[in-house]
């Protein structure tokens, strides 16, 4: 894929040449035509766009959650490839909107030849050089990061006003943030019970100031490596630490998707986890308290689907009008708009109308 604009095409130059002498005639933001809305987006920055947007390209698959679950699916017309290959949780979109490999690769020329409204990326992917190369064609670019568990109510209002989606953002927010709230009300006096993250790879986990950390630490988990800086650990450090629990997400080499893994294949996982060298002396492994989730159930709404079933699993009893199950079932259902399917988790969380 192009990744820089260093030859355009003859269409395109026509049609940035109609833009700046006549400012019309494209399906983007024009020179003031219309209703506009000024955003302060997740990188401090003010941004002014038409409102409300119609026409949006976006890349990274949390970002597109976030849309689906504002019911703006619709209004893209443009996506990087992680989101087209899994057309299953994305939608049919064709190989011509396919704006570069993912938010750091971008192809310029496609998105210029789209003619998007704006360009949603994350904070981790580029957009300052999107800015640069896509300004000049009056393209503006948005920063969402979908990754912050802590920052869900930011991230759901600005992507409200970008859309015209207000209403639905705060219906969004109000019904996980009564889910936070429980668990943190419940929670304030509870000792908080040592836990060891793992992230797809052997020894990959989450620090302060990584993606994960906030996610653990909002569940009433003592994160054993809170006192680490690089997320890749020696595995044998885990043994030496001795956690009351462990929580695995994912498989090396597995990309995160809408079908559940099922039970058979975590039991697999939790079979090889606990096979490691030394780890039948960990606590957790002698007790069984291990829990297993796909990266899918894990990254629902902003990391808060993963935070809800890591908190039921460490305090069950303290935790006992949560039910994980039935919240991801109506975060797939109502917000995603897909049929539910069991089998992201081991230990397997039941449906209270089961």
């Amino acid at each position: 894929m192009v990744k820089y604009i260093e030859a355009m095409p003859a269409v395109v130059l026509l049609w940035l040449v109609a833009l700046l002498l006549g400012g019309c005639g494209t399906e983007q933001s024009g020179s003031g035509a219309g209703p506009e809305i000024t955003v302060v987006d997740q990188a401090g920055r003010s941004v002014t766009l038409p409102y409300p947007v119609t026409r949006a390209a976006i890349a990274n698959r949390y970002n597109m959650e976030v849309l689906l679950s504002l019911d703006a699916a619709d209004l893209v017309c443009g996506v990087d490839y992680g989101i087209y290959q899994d057309r299953e949780s994305y939608g049919a979109f064709t190989e011509d909107q396919v704006i570069g490999t993912n938010q750091g690769a971008l192809n310029y020329e496609r998105i210029v030849e789209l003619a998007p409204q704006v360009l949603i990326l994350p904070g981790n992917g580029g957009w300052e050089d999107a800015e640069k190369k896509l300004s000049p064609f009056g393209i503006p670019v948005v920063v969402m990061n979908p990754y912050d568990t802590e920052h869900f109510e930011e991230l759901y209002r600005l992507a409200g006003k970008v859309f015209g989606k207000e209403d639905a953002a705060e219906e969004f927010i109000g019904y996980f943030k009564e889910k936070l709230d429980y668990i943190e009300t419940r929670l304030a006096d509870v000792p908080r019970r040592r836990v060891y993250y793992e992230y797809r790879d052997p020894g990959w986990t989450t620090v302060p100031g990584d993606y994960f950390y906030k996610m653990v630490e909002l569940a009433g988990g003592d994160n054993i490596f809170a006192d680490a800086v690089n997320t890749r650990i020696n595995i044998e450090a885990v043994v030496e630490r001795n956690p009351d629990a462990i929580v695995k997400v994912g498989e090396e080499g597995v990309l995160p998707k809408w079908q559940p893994p099922g039970p058979e294949e975590l039991a697999a996982r939790k079979e090889r986890l606990c096979a490691r060298p030394g780890w039948d002396h960990i606590e957790a492994v002698k007790n069984d308290d291990i829990l297993l989730m796909s990266q899918y159930v894990q990254g629902g709404a902003a990391k808060i689907m993963g935070t809800i079933y890591i908190a039921k699993f460490l305090y069950p009893e303290q935790l006992p009008d949560l039910h994980p199950e039935d919240v991801f079932k109506h975060w797939v259902e109502r917000y995603q708009h897909k049929q539910y399917r069991p089998g992201h988790t081991l230990p397997a969380f039941p449906l209270t109308d089961e």
